[in-house]
């Protein structure tokens, strides 16, 4: 069987293609209707960047075929992509990196190093501490005075209000006494004035 020597021609063309983000992973959809597995190929080069290449014969003449070169998103993991075509649609899932909390990462970075503690601070703290408690002491002190001295005061008071009660007594058993005796007086004089009355005259 003669060989044929005509010599293939090539079409080029871009494939449509589409990004869907998911939970934990981005995947990229390329649209090769027609195309098998087989005739597919995905790289993942240094430097981050995917090249998806693929060709197929049409006729005992023509080929089509295609170069995309995209870059990989930097939150993703080059080490676990992966591709399926299926349906005429290639899959290509690139899972996002986990991140470590940021506890772990203070742990890996080593252990963090205690604060500066600012004893200037510490020591003008401490002594406005201690101004504050002085003048308390010195203010609950004077309180004190001023109730100490209160009570000589008070105690003087309800002496003077007492010796005065007394002397008002006093005043009003003289007063008693002062009308009783003018009343004895009155019943006196008038005793006397009956009995000179009732007694008769000498005669001569």
């Amino acid at each position: 069987m003669a060989r044929s020597n005509v010599k293939p021609s090539y079409e080029d063309f871009e494939p449509y293609c589409k990004w869907r983000i998911e939970e934990g992973q981005k995947t990229l959809e390329v649209h090769l209707y027609g195309f098998r597995k087989e005739q597919v190929r995905v790289q993942v080069i240094n430097g981050g960047n995917m090249i998806i290449t693929g060709e197929r014969r049409v006729d005992e003449s023509r080929w089509t075929r295609f170069l995309k070169e995209i870059k990989v998103p930097k939150e993703c993991n080059t080490n676990e992509i992966r591709a399926r075509l299926s349906t005429g649609i290639l899959y290509i899932v690139m899972p996002m990196k986990i991140t470590l909390p940021s506890s772990k990462v203070s742990q890996e970075n080593g252990p963090t190093k205690p604060a500066k503690i600012n004893q200037d601070a510490v020591a003008k703290d401490t002594a406005t501490e201690n101004l504050d408690g002085a003048a308390e002491n010195n203010k609950m002190a004077t309180d004190n005075a001023a109730m100490l001295a209160s009570r000589p005061t008070l105690t003087s008071f309800i002496m003077q209000l007492k010796d005065s009660f007394l002397r008002l007594e006093m005043r009003k058993k003289m007063g008693v006494n002062v009308a009783v005796a003018a009343v004895l007086t009155i019943a006196l004089a008038v005793f006397v004035t009956f009995k000179q009355r009732q007694c008769p005259a000498l005669e001569n």
